[in-house]
């Protein structure tokens, strides 16, 4: 395989969503209550697998990027032995992966589904979730909401901020050009990172990716198409009602 989307800006990763903390405690919370081991698919650094490992959880995590698993395994192994013991990282593809195993628990965190752009590719990651979760076993499906007032601008331009680039010790500033494909239903965003080095140098590094999007009940009727039933849709981390203003779709579904 070659160079997977994130491979470029891995290094970025974690210091991007410092932010982003909400999702931890709430998948720590489904896998304890599940009682077994726990799949994350498209575990990217661990940001959230390490939290769920480190309360004696027996954590699996797979991804595309062996980059995003490098600075995973880096995170790894300053942990304490009995944290090590619970994670288990493999590469491995969302739309095409066996590990021979069931889990009680599987999640897809952050979008990170959205990275499949097709209905075939969507459909055959959710057989192989399907393949890998034990009866009545848990899964959780995290989108983020569609806003028809974003889709009509068709192309917008955002400023994203700064963020603290420890290992080459300066700011970096990021900002993105979207374009909606209303007809594919994907957004193609180009994310310019731009700082000035020691020595006064201007850099300059652009990032192309491509995600697609779901609407909730488009995304319900797949799920049920793949042997899930939904029981839950959450509109945040807290466990609100899914209420189309708030950014997120959670879908909590159980293997029918």
């Amino acid at each position: 395989m070659g160079e997977a989307v994130f491979d470029s800006v891995a290094r970025y990763y974690d210091d991007e969503v410092t932010w982003f903390t909400d999702d931890v405690p709430f998948y720590t919370e489904y896998a304890r209550q599940c009682g077994g081991e726990v799949l994350e698919c498209a575990c990217g650094t661990g940001r959230v697998l390490i939290p769920i490992a480190q309360t004696g959880i027996k954590v699996t995590g797979f991804d595309i990027s062996d980059e995003m698993l490098r600075v995973a395994r880096k995170k790894i192994e300053k942990l304490d032995q009995r944290t090590k013991d619970n994670i288990i990282l493999l590469r491995a593809d969302l739309a095409h992966f066996d590990l021979h195993k069931k889990f009680s628990f599987i999640f897809i965190a952050f979008r990170s589904f959205q990275s499949l752009l097709t209905r075939k590719e969507q459909g055959a990651c959710l057989e192989c979730v399907h393949n890998h979760l034990t009866d009545d076993g848990v899964f959780i499906l995290d989108l983020f909401a569609p806003h028809h007032n974003l889709l009509a601008q068709e192309k917008r331009s955002m400023y994203l901020g700064r963020f603290y680039d420890k290992e080459n010790g300066v700011y970096i500033t990021r900002h993105a050009e979207d374009h909606y494909n209303l007809a594919n239903q994907t957004l193609k965003e180009e994310r310019f990172y731009e700082w000035i080095d020691k020595k006064g140098v201007f850099h300059q590094h652009i990032w192309t990716f491509e995600l697609s999007y779901l609407f909730r009940y488009e995304a319900e009727l797949l799920l049920e198409k793949y042997g899930f039933r939904v029981e839950d849709v959450f509109g945040d981390f807290k466990k609100s009602s899914y209420n189309y203003y708030s950014g997120e779709q959670i879908f909590v579904a159980r293997k029918r």
